[in-house]
């Protein structure tokens, strides 16, 4: 949901008995989605192995370098499929002895900066893209950027959900009020994966650099025929693509936390 808009109690708790999720985005393009994901009972087993997990030092720094080092290897291999030269090896290598996770989070900050100063001779001189940034965002693909990792960061979040998970204990992004970290944390290595489904999309003709608008105060934001194109797409579109990077990253955490879960009475 985005903008000003009404909700009853029955729609909400209807959504809730549906198993499904709902996102609601700010509306001028400050501040942070609200993830409402509906409360599930199963898995007790797997629940308890996941805070066992995280109160494990040795465990939760195993989790959060390997979710670090998935993203990474995603963008290296994003790079190279549109011939654009990168050697992340040993940054690669940096992130599997890394120390703690604030060491962890600023290799993966480094990087990214590498990845998108790449990425960005991608994209025509009309959509203005220079470097990442955010809260608000300040040109078109900036705005689609961070549209589209809420939208992701959602879905994923249900999937946490389904599988009985706690979806705000994470493990690279460490737990804060109010924050689905463990849905970030899952989200990490599908964020290149989303880079090249908005690229592919804007190439095909999508959208264009004027279905956006822009505010000294709400940044860069589309407009409303871009809404209607783009959500129409990702619906139909974007959820479907990202189901095998979802999935692979999933399992990587659930292999490591069934290892770790013991019998509960």
């Amino acid at each position: 949901m985005t903008g000003d808009v009404n909700l009853p109690a029955t729609l909400l708790r209807a959504a809730a008995e549906a198993n499904v999720s709902v996102v609601l985005l700010p509306g001028r393009g400050k501040g942070n989605g609200v993830n409402l994901f509906p409360y599930l009972e199963s898995n007790l087993k797997l629940r308890i192995a996941q805070y066992r997990a995280y109160f494990d030092t040795e465990v939760c720094l195993s989790l959060a370098r390997q979710i670090a080092v998935a993203k990474i290897q995603a963008q290296s291999s994003w790079l190279a499929r549109h011939n654009l030269s990168c050697d992340f090896s040993s940054l690669i290598a940096s992130g599997l002895r890394a120390p703690d996770n604030a060491t962890l989070m600023g290799l993966e900050g480094n990087v990214a900066q590498k990845y998108f100063a790449k990425w960005r001779s991608l994209w025509d001189n009309a959509w203005a893209f220079k470097e990442r940034n955010r809260r608000p965002p300040r040109d078109p693909v900036n705005a689609l950027l961070s549209l589209s990792y809420t939208l992701a960061g959602n879905h994923i979040g249900q999937w946490v959900n389904t599988y009985g998970l706690d979806v705000s204990i994470g493990f690279l992004h460490v737990p804060l009020k109010n924050r689905p970290s463990l849905a970030l944390d899952l989200l990490e290595p599908v964020r290149p994966w989303i880079d090249e489904w908005l690229w592919q999309q804007v190439h095909d003709g999508l959208l264009t650099p004027k279905q956006f608008t822009r505010g000294d105060g709400d940044g860069c934001r589309l407009d409303k025929s871009g809404r209607k194109a783009f959500f129409a797409q990702w619906f139909n579109c974007a959820e479907p693509w990202l189901h095998v990077p979802i999935r692979d990253s999933l399992a990587g955490l659930l292999r490591t936390l069934r290892k770790y879960s013991y019998p509960v009475e």
